[in-house]
């Protein structure tokens, strides 16, 4: 594994039984996540990325394969201080916070389990993690039903931060939100990970969504990886025909994407002088 390799899949394949049936979730993908990118899996529903999610997050275990963490096996069973390093921002913001909870005390769980901080330095902590994420301290006191659908989201992605992780998988983060307070929270998610080193694995169905935000995608279709590059590459190039696909539904960025799709759509192929 590359030194600039956080995370990679080795042939990674994972098959669920469905009564008498067996259904093939993802089949011998292979990716590699590079240290402080942010790396978006992009397919429809049903194309396995979201099982490639549950893997890496210890949920699911694979039936074949492996994923490789900083060099090492990254198993189902991982202990405690692995967990750590690998934090999850969820779909839906509400259904992801215990509504019984403030927000300081949500935020407040990843510092207990693992023991970060003392106990009379967590309350600050909390209280940074917030101004970290552009909410005010005094939100600590108020509970999820509370807070806009955008704030919610900036909650978890606090909680997420408390850990002080090395990647967080940020599965459909924004699909919930409106236009414009996702648009706000895919630049706080930017800054988040240049200001401090992170790695994002970016979860989504939408090109869209990750254009201005990933480094590099990979397009997952029916439980297959079918092509990985660049943004530009994807969006000036792409290789597979479900990619075109994608991007023929994606809104023109600029003139220059125009002439590509017009190309794609002539020529059956990007690239054409």
């Amino acid at each position: 594994m590359s030194e600039d390799t956080l995370l990679r899949t080795v042939r990674l394949s994972k098959t669920f039984k469905v009564g008498d049936h067996e259904v093939q979730a993802l089949k011998d993908v292979n990716i590699d996540v590079r240290r402080g990118e942010c790396h978006a899996v992009v397919g429809e529903s049903g194309s396995g990325k979201s099982t490639l999610a549950n893997i890496i997050l210890g949920i699911y275990p694979a039936t074949y394969g492996e994923v490789q963490f900083d060099g090492a096996p990254l198993r189902q069973d991982r202990p405690r201080a692995m967990r750590r390093r690998i934090q999850l921002v969820q779909q839906n913001p509400l259904s992801s916070l215990n509504i019984r909870r403030r927000i300081g005390s949500s935020i407040r769980l990843p510092l207990d389990v693992h023991g970060i901080g003392d106990r009379g330095g967590r309350k600050a902590r909390v209280e940074e993690l917030l101004e970290e994420v552009g909410l005010e301290p005094e939100m600590a006191r108020r509970t999820p039903a509370s807070l806009s659908g955008g704030q919610r989201q900036r909650v978890a992605i606090a909680r997420a931060l408390a850990a002080d992780p090395d990647l967080i998988v940020l599965d459909e983060p924004t699909s919930a939100l409106d236009v414009l307070v996702q648009a706000r929270v895919l630049k706080l998610l930017d800054r988040l990970r240049r200001d401090r080193g992170l790695t994002y694995i970016f979860i989504t169905h939408d090109l869209a969504v990750v254009r201005a935000l990933a480094d590099r995608i990979s397009v997952f279709a029916e439980g297959e990886r079918v092509e990985t590059g660049t943004t530009d590459e994807i969006f000036s190039a792409p290789k597979a025909a479900f990619t075109r696909q994608l991007i023929g539904a994606v809104p023109v960025a600029s003139d220059e994407e125009e002439a590509m799709r017009e190309a794609i759509r002539t020529t059956g192929r990007a690239g054409v002088a």
